[in-house]
């Protein structure tokens, strides 16, 4: 598997972790937690050193749905002199909204107001009011989380 590759969970995953629904074998959920909302296979090899089967493992979560591929960081990431309006924002706002359904809900009207941006502007206008709602329901760790993946994911 390729060292680069960018690896997150889905929202089974997510279920997974934070729900009762315990379905998985406990070293599965081990990789799974550790997985958590982005890390490369490299760094994943580097927390589990002992885990000759890593290879093996990921590919049945990924296969299960517990796990998605991300990007590959060896790939060249859009050029840093991109204007604001030619990021595409559909994937942070989509994982923005993943994570806010798998914490909050989908009834919060954070959650509401992030499902109605277009815009890179709106986006960043909305995110501190899921920031701050994620923060207040669940915990300001997953919060920061939840910040330093979108800030990944828009590059």
């Amino acid at each position: 598997m390729d060292l680069t590759m960018q690896l997150s969970r889905t929202m089974k995953g997510q279920d997974e972790i934070f729900n009762l629904g315990h379905t998985l074998r406990p070293k599965l959920r081990q990789i799974l937690f550790s997985v958590g909302n982005g890390i490369s296979v490299g760094e994943l090899r580097s927390k589990l050193p002992n885990c000759a089967e890593l290879d093996a493992m990921l590919t049945e979560l990924m296969q299960g749905g517990f796990v998605q591929a991300l990007r590959n960081m060896a790939t060249p990431a859009a050029p840093a002199s991109a204007s604001a309006a030619e990021v595409d924002v559909a994937p942070a706002q989509t994982y923005v909204l993943e994570f806010m359904a798998a914490l909050v809900g989908t009834k919060s009207p954070a959650y509401r107001k992030m499902s109605e941006v277009n815009d890179l502007a709106g986006f960043r206008e909305t995110l501190p009011l899921c920031h701050k709602v994620i923060a207040a329901v669940a915990s300001p760790h997953q919060a920061a989380e939840m910040e330093a993946a979108v800030a990944q994911r828009l590059g």
